[in-house]
């Protein structure tokens, strides 16, 4: 199984754009090399490294812009995916009205990814990748905008998954008014319900970047901000390897994306 420790910049972009205001005010550690491992934490220790950057305007290897249709709402498409700025850009084309509706998703061509640890820098985007104990993942989302559900997320399958995602629409059903980023680990015990946590989202969210983690280890997952941990949990923690993904998308459900 291969680990992985994930690094990012990307802007999600929709009907409306905002342009990101520097760098990051507070972000997690660079994990040392001690004893030929690079330690996250006690918890997290890798043997392999691997760095994706955004230069130029193509996706790096190791990285493959996703096609295909989500069902009958929405549709991923290569054309949507952008790298510029030294940014991974993810549009939602605004003024959408016929579904299915133009979405974005880039995902790992390593897909048997079991355990790692990934970071999400401004500016000098990149992807780590390790071997050994446990899964981390961070990322900065430098543009929020509305009536979208940019995100990442580690996937084998509908029941082994984990996913950070910004519900940017207040009026969602889900968010009741008021704008929430969204930890959940889908429903690994088969009891028909997911294990989540909505919760505040930084401030100024929309115009500044900001890391967004989560550690996946055996039996569980950690949930950062800004280099601190909000949230976790140790249920419906995944078991299998998969592969890791980041996408921006709306289905028009008034529950969730709308």
């Amino acid at each position: 199984h291969f680990t992985s420790y994930l690094s990012v910049a990307f802007l999600a972009l929709g009907l409306t754009v905002a342009s990101p205001q520097g760098g990051l005010q507070s972000r997690s550690p660079e994990p040392p090399f001690k004893n030929g491992k690079y330690v996250v934490s006690r918890r997290a220790q890798f043997t392999n490294k691997k760095v994706f950057t955004f230069p130029g305007n193509k996706l790096p290897k190791g990285l493959t812009a996703s096609n295909y249709p989500a069902g009958d709402s929405h549709s991923f498409l290569p054309a949507n995916v952008k790298v510029r700025n030294n940014y991974l850009e993810l549009h939602v084309p605004g003024g959408q009205t016929k579904m299915p509706y133009k979405c974005a998703e880039v995902i790992t061509d390593v897909q048997n990814i079991k355990y790692a640890s990934g970071e999400l820098l401004p500016l000098l985007a990149y992807l780590l990748v390790f071997a050994t104990v446990s899964l981390c993942s961070y990322i900065i989302m430098a543009t929020i905008v509305t009536d979208i559900a940019p995100g990442m997320f580690f996937y084998q399958s509908d029941t082994q998954e984990i996913d950070i995602e910004w519900l940017s629409d207040p009026e969602s059903q889900s968010n009741a008014g008021t704008r929430h980023v969204w930890f959940t680990n889908q429903d690994e015990n088969g009891d028909g319900k997911s294990t989540y946590k909505a919760v505040t989202p930084p401030r100024n969210p929309a115009t500044t970047e900001h890391e967004y983690r989560v550690d996946w280890t055996a039996g569980l997952v950690q949930f950062y901000i800004d280099g601190r941990r909000i949230w976790q949990t140790t249920q419906d923690v995944p078991t299998e390897p998969g592969a890791w993904i980041f996408n921006n998308w709306s289905s028009g459900d008034k529950g969730w994306s709308v």
